[in-house]
């Protein structure tokens, strides 16, 4: 009987000793996960200032959801403070992403001159960075005459991008495109009649972005199609923060409804991406419409939204969605306007 009870003693003793080092584990993941994701925060504050805290910045959704991982980790291992933080560093995040979050039909203002001219008239846009490593030219050919968009945009178009996508001369009869430096640009398409087309100049050497002027049933819309620079770099980020600067004056000067679309390489949670629609009189086209992660589309849990549809005042929105994986890194965006 002595030597059962021993035994029964020694197990328990191993499970309790068992159970505090699995703990400790998962107090050590909890507490790490939370300073981690705070000092993420806190660097976050600092976006309009240093280009590593900017991009800190686009992850606020992420953040508040492993915000809430930490907190759930940190009550299994009975740490109430600690989940206490956890918690509160998620709700911080949350404050934030909320916006992007919601999904509503946006508010908009009426379209300038609708109740005179009649019926509305509708547009529907689309643009892809296609990655120019990509070689799935059927997948994104595939995206195009699905959503039938009447004006598309493809960024990171190489000559052999080019020479796979002439079949779409058939359905757009009006193409312009751009080369810069490494040989890439950006091809417009559209079905519609199309004028004063040229390089829109906001100091963008690798893609030049595009400036056109479309006529959509008697009524004119402006397009901008871009692909900002890439901000890995202070350098590469300062450039991104001047063309969007460039982009904000050159918007504000359009009288025509306006849309500008395209890779931004920038979250809305940039304190420079809201300079931008501040500056330009613009608006997303995605607000309303729920998180819209559109890069990088092989790792959803990461999902950043950097791809987008800007329009001025003089545009209604009445959709917008990203379309289907294409073998590219980024997934594409179509929106539906009101003019």
């Amino acid at each position: 009987m002595d030597r059962l009870q021993a035994e029964a003693r020694a197990h328990g003793e191993f499970i309790a000793v068992r159970d505090q080092a699995v703990r400790r584990g998962i107090l050590s993941v909890g507490v790490v996960l939370t300073l981690t994701l705070l000092a993420a925060s806190v660097c976050a504050l600092g976006a309009r200032y240093f280009w590593l805290f900017d991009l800190a910045i686009h992850f606020r959704v992420q953040y508040a959801a492993m915000g809430l991982v930490g907190f759930v980790l940190l009550l299994v291992a009975r740490a109430p403070a600690w989940a206490l933080l956890a918690l509160g560093v998620a709700a911080w995040n949350a404050m934030y992403a909320a916006p992007a979050l919601v999904t509503h039909h946006p508010s908009l203002p009426r379209v300038a001159g609708e109740a005179a001219t009649g019926d509305p008239v509708r547009l529907r846009v689309a643009a892809l960075n296609v990655l120019y490593t990509n070689n799935d030219y059927a997948r994104v050919a595939d995206f195009v005459q699905r959503e039938k968009p009447d004006a598309v945009a493809m960024l990171e178009m190489t000559a052999k991008w080019r020479q796979a996508m002439a079949g779409l001369d058939k359905m757009y009869p009006h193409r312009y495109q751009t080369m810069g430096v490494g040989g890439r640009g950006i091809t417009f398409w559209t079905r519609l009649p199309m004028k004063d087309v040229s390089v829109l100049p906001i100091g963008v050497r690798q893609e030049p972005a595009i400036q056109a002027t479309l006529e959509v049933q008697g009524r004119e819309v402006r397009i901008f199609a871009v692909h900002l620079t890439w901000p890995l770099a202070p350098a590469s980020a300062g450039r991104r923060n001047q063309q969007m600067e460039l982009l904000a004056e050159r918007a504000r000067a359009v009288t025509l409804p306006l849309v500008v679309m395209g890779d931004m390489n920038i979250t809305p949670f940039s304190p420079h991406f809201q300079q931008l629609l501040t500056d330009g009189r613009l608006r997303s086209a995605a607000e309303g419409f729920g998180w819209q992660a559109s890069w990088p589309s092989f790792f959803p849990l990461a999902g950043i939204q950097i791809d987008h549809t800007l329009v001025n005042s003089r545009v209604v929105v009445e959709h917008f969605t990203r379309g289907a994986a294409t073998g590219s890194d980024h997934l594409p965006i179509v929106a539906d306007l009101v003019l």
